[in-house]
């Protein structure tokens, strides 16, 4: 149980060991230190802070939680939240969108202060190179007694003693060379990085956009199939009436218009998660309105003029993470050289240059409690205080601490070395993956394209073999699902060339998300 302030002030006062006043004071501190925060108290029910068992979630209304709450503004409703984000208005397009998602999107610019906070690592380890150069001031009061044989000397002095002091490492035998290695190292691999994170933002965009493109033309595709199944209703209320149909057949032909009628309503829910996904891509919350410019045919990716092997060379040459591995690697070795520079000395140069003044004075007595003490007027005394000196260490045992911690650099050295060949072999991999299913989609694109043509020609002819009792009612229909799933095929067919193009870029390192081959492939072969 705490004690209560009274309680705690009467304690105090019957302490032969502690002043009246001091103890007020310590007194009044510790209760106002205690008095800040409401209990429950973590150093005596330090349990009060978590969940009660391992099935019970953590509950954020109790007490102990509103004293630990330091999470200002985290609880923002949505309308603060869609009133903080800046909106794009109007019809937006693809490169529009993109440069909003680099400027706006929280992982893309997390990434910019990453850069930014190794940067200023990078000028922390610098300023190592430089002298150190500090102020340091003392005032004291000072009571001492020097006791003698019949008397006693007391002396009252106040002392100011300012200085500035000077300090600069001559010699640490690459330590500081070390930490400039692996700092500017670091450095470079976070730009890379952050280059890479704006490919990524580029990559996600542009998927997503072509994602609700698709989404929009299933829905439009959707509809006019609800239109040509309207149509073949019509068709056959017109055979039926004039007896050239039968009513089975006129229910077969409505049972495909509710069929039409239900893929229009599920391709609605399409738009929406590829909205909310296109919106996340930009950094935006998914109840913000958006609309996109209509792809057109001259977005569609020509065929690719260069051969495997010289794409996934571009790749190994111009991905950022590949060649922000390779910066951790060197920052890596730079670790084993200043773990390995700490088994030698160092040697440094020091001064300072300051004074002591002081204000002093002299009691002589026989007795401390006679009344005839002999009290010297105050005195001032002021002189200058200067050094100057080098400084020499060197550590000759400490426990091995230096060898491990060599052990523990060199294998931080081949675990980036590993993680280097993995990500190139991942690299490798991606692009060649990419490649191949961007020459598949573009022949299933042009396959797709032959296949919408041939459906429209075949119902066309099966529709006038109808309107003349030539064709089946089952004939008419199955025409008429041909050309419906023709359209789907060709509008989905076309998306995945769209994504698998922008997967290829991604893959390559091309930051404009589209990719350009560095050397067309014949003047590779004229070469070799």
């Amino acid at each position: 149980m705490i004690p209560t302030l009274e309680d705690q002030l009467n304690m105090k006062m019957n302490s032969s060991t502690m002043s009246r006043p001091l103890a007020i004071v310590l007194l009044l501190s510790s209760w106002a230190s205690l008095s800040c925060s409401q209990g429950p108290y973590a150093e005596l029910d330090p349990d009060a802070f978590v969940s009660p068992s391992s099935n019970h979630s953590w509950n954020t209304s109790s007490p102990a939680s509103e004293a630990l709450n330091t999470q200002s503004g985290m609880g923002a409703s949505l309308r603060q939240v869609v009133e903080y984000t800046e909106v794009p208005t109007g019809e937006q397009s693809l490169l529009h969108l993109t440069d909003f998602a680099l400027r706006n999107k929280p992982e893309t610019r997390a990434a910019w202060e990453r850069s930014r906070m190794a940067a200023a690592q990078y000028g922390i380890v610098r300023g190592e190179w430089y002298p150190t150069l500090g102020i340091e001031a003392d005032l004291s009061f000072n009571r001492i007694m020097f006791p003698a044989t019949g008397e006693a000397f007391f002396i009252e002095q106040f002392q100011f003693v300012p200085s500035l002091n000077l300090n600069y490492l001559l010699l640490d035998f690459g330590r500081r060379e070390a930490d400039d290695d692996a700092a500017r190292a670091k450095l470079w691999a976070a730009n890379l990085e952050f280059d890479r994170a704006i490919q990524q933002t580029i990559h996600d965009v542009q998927v997503t956009y072509f994602g609700l493109d698709a989404a929009l033309a299933l829905n439009e595709a959707a509809q006019r199939n609800l239109d040509l199944a309207q149509t073949v209703v019509d068709m056959v209320e017109q055979q039926l009436i004039v007896g050239l149909a039968t009513m089975p057949e006129m229910l077969f032909a409505r049972q495909r218009l509710a069929q039409a009628r239900f893929d229009l309503e599920s391709t609605v829910a399409g738009i929406s998660v590829a909205q909310s996904a296109l919106l996340k891509s930009c950094g935006l919350p998914s109840i913000v309105p958006i609309t996109i410019a209509r792809l057109q045919e001259h977005s569609i990716t020509e065929h690719l003029d260069i051969r495997v092997e010289d794409v996934i060379a571009q790749t190994l040459s111009s991905r950022p993470d590949l060649a922000a591995a390779v910066s951790e690697v060197k920052a890596a070795q730079a670790q084993v050289s200043r773990a390995e520079a700490e088994f030698m000395p160092q040697v440094s140069v020091f001064g300072s240059l300051g004074g002591i003044a002081t204000r002093y004075q002299t009691e002589v007595t026989d007795n401390p409690n006679a009344a005839s003490n002999e009290t010297f007027p105050w005195t001032n005394a002021a002189t200058d205080l200067w050094s100057v000196g080098l400084s020499g260490s060197w550590m000759i045992f400490e426990g091995f601490q230096r060898e491990n911690s060599v052990r523990f650099a060199r294998a931080a050295r081949r675990q980036a070395e590993e993680n280097l060949r993995s990500l190139r072999l991942s690299a490798i991999s991606e692009t060649w993956d990419a490649y191949f299913r961007v020459q598949a989609a573009t022949r299933q694109y042009e396959f797709g394209e032959a296949l919408l043509e041939s459906s429209e020609e075949s119902f066309a002819a099966v529709q006038a073999s109808f309107m003349q009792g030539l064709a089946t009612i089952t004939q008419l229909v199955q025409a008429e699902k041909d050309l419906q799933d023709a359209r789907s095929t060709l509008v989905n067919t076309r998306a995945d060339l769209l994504t698998s193009a922008s997967d290829l870029a991604f893959a390559a390192g091309a930051e404009s998300g589209r990719f350009i081959p560095t050397k067309p492939s014949r003047e590779v072969a004229a070469q070799q």
